[in-house]
């Protein structure tokens, strides 16, 4: 049996690792810690915790939705006052080593338990009977749908998943596809942890290739579900299974990148010999045309979170109404047309990076602008940063060394604070946040985990 040793909030507790479920009991007594040579308003570091604390040499934090066995992107599930995450040994010749699922408390940072977690392909976002929900891969051993208590980790298998490739949970309902992805005979079903098509199954139009990801592409949310792989979208309707509408990336000459709210899908038209990119096209939830640009300008959004279905949504130089397909406005500052030099060819892409509320954010060659959504009208500019996530009115960004909040109306600074100065000896290199919200988050790099709050007045 290996140990190790947990300190949390300036108390150390003992915590033995072992195959079996582990279960921690700890002082949840948490003492805000200020951080050095942060303006006065910046929050405090309430706890902090290591993916070496997992008890796994050489482990790094994993995002659960993405599964344990090819972790590199940091992340976490929130489900009340847990915080799921996955602690994985990576070998980057293979599916990982080692791997433990384990809950934290959002409160005091106490690690609530720990279980192994070496075979997860995916876990679901929402629980079902407080239990996590996630699948092991159809071609594991014993492949199976397994859910997890939240309380105490201990986990059940749910019979065979075999012919299961993905899956995700809704509203208290189990979704899944099966059949064979590179043949194109896919089905989906709707139904419980212990009859997954209790409820219907039905044909669904989708392919993709084995080495796609595919495995927690399957979503249900506002209505609709999705299995968009293989360049391809593909809608269907939650209630009954029946498809909506579809894509196929050589029968339609279209390339799918992604969507956003009010289900508008955006992606490439393609010429339809040599399958060169024409410009870009945006569709209703059913498959409608809304919008069409003659330039070809990829556009990928860091954090898509706009206010409702009134803010517009961008293709091209281009805001258009997301109900309508209207056009709004246009900005040249939407583009950027990069000359080629002796390293690169010319190229050309879109600077919106952002969308949070009614602002978007744009980065530019040395600074970032914000922009009114509903007007195209310039806002802000401000020095370059990062965006690492949102808490109400405020982008929560890395800017060199530093962790910055700035004010998306203004772009104004309302805090910043050393990013070395976090932990001792250990600078924060935060990769995601876990919510936010009345100026406390939760931020996520791949070695450690930082729940900071406001200070006391």
């Amino acid at each position: 049996m290996m140990h190790t040793r947990l300190i949390i909030a300036g108390t150390v507790a003992a915590v033995s690792v072992a195959a079996a479920v582990v279960v921690v009991t700890q002082d949840r007594t948490t003492t805000v810690k200020r951080i050095t040579d942060a303006s006065a308003s910046a929050p405090g570091v309430a706890w902090t915790l290591d993916a070496a604390d997992s008890g796994l040499d050489g482990a790094r934090f994993a995002d659960p939705r993405a599964g344990s066995m090819y972790p590199y992107a940091a992340g976490s599930i929130r489900i009340d006052d847990h915080l799921l995450t996955i602690a994985a040994v990576v070998d980057s010749e293979g599916p990982s080593t080692e791997a433990r699922l384990m809950s934290i408390d959002t409160a005091s940072g106490a690690l609530e338990w720990s279980v192994p977690a070496t075979d997860l392909q995916s876990c679901a976002e929402q629980p079902i009977d407080d239990r996590l929900v996630c699948i092991t891969p159809s071609y594991a051993e014993d492949p199976t749908l397994r859910t997890f208590d939240l309380a105490t980790g201990e986990s059940t298998d749910h019979g065979d998943t075999s012919d299961t490739f993905a899956m995700t949970v809704s509203d208290g309902h189990v979704y899944t596809t099966s059949g064979n992805l590179e043949d194109a005979d896919v089905t989906v079903h709707r139904g419980t942890v212990d009859d997954l098509s209790a409820d219907w199954t039905a044909p669904l139009q989708a392919w993709a290739g084995w080495e796609d990801q595919y495995a927690d592409q399957l979503t249900v949310a506002d209505g609709t579900g999705h299995f968009d792989v293989g360049g391809g979208f593909s809608t269907f309707d939650p209630e009954t299974g029946d498809q909506i509408w579809a894509s196929d990336v050589l029968d339609d000459c279209l390339s799918g990148s992604y969507r956003t709210l009010g289900d508008v899908s955006v992606g490439s038209r393609l010429d339809c010999d040599s399958y060169e990119p024409l410009g870009g096209i945006a569709y209703s939830r059913t498959g409608e045309i809304l919008a069409q640009s003659t330039r070809d300008v990829s556009t990928y959004l860091t954090i898509d979170e706009p206010t409702d279905t009134s803010v517009p949504f961008v293709l091209g130089d281009t805001a258009y109404d997301r109900r309508t397909g209207e056009k709004r406005w246009s900005s040249q500052q939407l583009i950027i047309d990069r000359p080629a030099d002796e390293y690169n060819e010319a190229s050309t892409y879109g600077a919106l990076q952002s969308v949070i509320g009614d602002v978007g954010v744009l980065s530019g060659e040395r600074s970032m602008i914000g922009l009114d959504m509903n007007t195209g009208e310039q806002l802000w500019e401000t020095e370059s940063f990062s965006p690492v996530g949102t808490d109400g009115d405020m982008m929560i960004a890395v800017r060199e060394s530093d962790l910055v909040a700035v004010d998306l109306h203004s772009g104004d600074e309302v805090w910043t604070a050393p990013l070395e100065n976090f932990r001792e000896g250990k600078r924060l290199s935060p990769e995601s946040m876990v919510g936010g919200g009345g100026g406390a988050q939760i931020l996520q790099s791949g070695a450690t985990i930082v729940s900071l709050v406001p200070l006391p007045s």
